[in-house]
């Protein structure tokens, strides 16, 4: 008697109460978990990165395409990381919870503030950081885009460095440097307020796709119908959907969809006889060509974000 084995591959799962912050991970490595928090927000979880990828968010949850990473950085009230320069990555943050200033220029005098919702896209060459203004800890959603060998450098002001060297030593400065974190940031150019709110999007403004009642665009790359245009490989968008509805879609056979439950209840995500139930902040990823249905389980609407990866990545 013969068994039948199934061939498909495992779903890319990542259950948000199973991740582990890079701060841990580095800790391991001799970075005091100090310095990371201290650079960084509270908690930085690593939940997608490319193979080979050489940088902080190097041990994410799982391994995708060329060209994304998606973390989820977690604030306590008040808090968030210092000035830092992402020299060749195109950084997007989007807000799951809590309220957020994004905060940027070589003072850090420039601010845009976001809800819940809310997207805020920082190109490369700018000092920016965010801080969280709510009374509890509050996330970000983190899509850091490349190119096909990205290694998601960033640079701080020399004065940050310093101070890590007098407090810790030279041998964690240079432990930083090897997952490509440096204090070697001068000047960077002007981006005004005006340039940065058309990389703005506002949840309560978003528009419909047309022919997709529920869909409303979000980011896309230059000539889509998103708000805020993001470099060539990615799409976003935010499913929404009341107690019980449902949808259904193919995903396009070049390529993938992250679907993540950005809302306070439970989503069903069924796909070739497999249900998996998506609980808030958790994501799974669907495979080219996909046919899957999604369906509100919970008591009350929610709202699921939808990020399309492609293999198409810049090139500088």
């Amino acid at each position: 008697m013969s068994t039948k084995t199934d061939t498909r591959p495992a779903p890319l799962l990542a259950r948000f109460k199973n991740l582990v912050p890079y701060q841990s991970q580095h800790a391991q490595n001799g970075i005091p978990r100090e310095v990371m928090e201290y650079l960084a927000a509270n908690r930085v979880y690593p939940v997608v990165s490319p193979v080979g990828l050489i940088g902080r968010n190097a041990s994410a949850h799982v391994r995708g395409w060329p060209g994304l990473c998606i973390t989820i950085a977690e604030c306590v009230p008040g808090h968030g990381p210092v000035a830092h320069n992402h020299t060749g990555t195109l950084e997007t943050f989007f807000c799951l919870d809590g309220r957020f200033d994004v905060l940027w220029g070589n003072k850090l005098e420039h601010k845009v503030s976001l809800e819940p919702g809310d997207l805020c896209s920082v190109p490369p060459g700018l000092y920016r950081t965010f801080k969280n203004l709510a009374d509890q800890d509050g996330r970000l959603l983190v899509f850091i885009q490349g190119d096909q060998n990205m290694s998601d450098k960033i640079e701080m002001p020399r004065a940050i460095g310093d101070e890590v060297r007098r407090k810790h030593g030279e041998k964690v400065l240079d432990l930083l440097a090897a997952i490509n974190m440096r204090f070697q940031g001068g000047e960077t150019p002007e981006f005004t307020p005006a340039q940065m709110q058309k990389r703005v999007a506002r949840l309560a403004t978003l528009e419909k796709i047309s022919g997709k009642e529920k869909l409303y665009a979000v980011m896309a790359p230059k000539g889509g119908a998103a708000p805020v245009e993001c470099w060539p490989g990615l799409t976003v968008s935010i499913l929404a959907g009341k107690a019980g509805e449902a949808a259904s879609g193919k995903v396009d056979g070049a390529r993938r969809e992250w679907l993540i439950d950005i809302g306070e209840g439970e989503w069903e995500v069924a796909s070739a006889g497999e249900r998996t139930v998506l609980g808030r902040f958790d994501m799974v990823c669907m495979e080219p060509g996909t046919e899957r249905t999604v369906r509100n389980v919970s008591g009350k609407p929610g709202r699921l974000l939808l990020a399309s990866h492609g293999k198409e990545t810049i090139t500088h």
